[in-house]
């Protein structure tokens, strides 16, 4: 089994840091990195609109991913304190924060009048990236814990040996990250990173979720009907995914404009 390693905290020079918020703070600037980089191999910009386009992304990101995390997984703590729907460092959950993204770019995109699947398969592209950082600060923050288990994946947790959910995700992040690579250069239709993304990703997150531990109480993950908040947000990700690609065959191939 996995041995159980606690790098939630460190400390330099006589203050403490978190490990997963240096690693989400990692993921956004890589994520960026890569939009900025992609976008200007597209021939997008200027260089400052897509900033702002990523600071939308991001912003939707954040807000949401925490709200989503509150009302779906603990909405008697907002009950008991309203505030907390805005303390986004309690806790943030990743299909919110999706969603949220997904609301903030396209905020900027009516706003800014462009093309609306160019500038998702964008994000998309860098989204993988990102991801991989924010899943090894979960891994690292061991804060999805899954079922006791004597499977040779589990973590040996100081209650028992359990899968460690941000742990495998983290492992698999690079097939996510090879797909919308291969996606890339494969096809220039705009919508089909998004539509692949999207259909591997609840394909990969829907069984996972069955991994999740139910024996914690009120620190367990919530189910309704018998699944997870998560994996019924599965179901709509599919269906947007197996959408975008459908159409996307009607759209024609993207081309960076040249230079004069």
């Amino acid at each position: 089994m996995i041995p159980y390693l606690d790098f939630a905290t460190f400390t330099i020079a006589g203050m403490q840091f978190h490990t997963f918020g240096l690693l989400v703070a990692l993921g956004v600037i890589a994520g960026h990195a890569v939009v900025v980089k992609r976008a200007k191999s597209l021939g997008l910009g200027p260089p400052q609109q897509i900033d702002l386009f990523v600071l939308c992304v991001f912003a939707g990101g954040f807000f949401f991913g925490h709200l989503f995390d509150v009302l779906a997984y603990h909405p008697m703590v907002a009950v008991r304190d309203p505030l907390e729907l805005v303390k986004i460092h309690h806790g943030l959950s990743s299909f919110g924060g999706v969603a949220g993204a997904f609301i903030g770019g396209l905020s900027y995109i009516h706003v800014k009048k462009v093309d609306p699947w160019v500038y998702t398969d964008l994000c998309t592209y860098a989204f993988p990236v990102g991801w991989l950082f924010g899943r090894a600060g979960c891994a690292v923050a061991h804060d999805h814990k899954g079922h006791l288990t004597t499977s040779w994946l589990a973590v040996r947790f100081p209650d028992g040996a359990r899968y460690d959910l941000g742990l495998i995700e983290f492992a698999l992040t690079p097939l996510l990250l090879a797909l919308v690579v291969v996606v890339s250069r494969r096809t220039a239709r705009p919508g089909m990173i998004s539509g692949a993304l999207a259909v591997a990703y609840a394909l990969l997150r829907f069984p996972l979720d069955f991994m999740r531990a139910t024996d914690l109480g009120p620190e367990g993950d919530v189910r309704h009907l018998g699944l997870t908040p998560a994996q019924w947000a599965c179901f709509v990700l599919l269906s947007v995914g197996l959408w975008a690609l459908q159409t996307s065959r009607t759209r024609e191939p993207y081309a960076a404009p040249t230079k004069a």
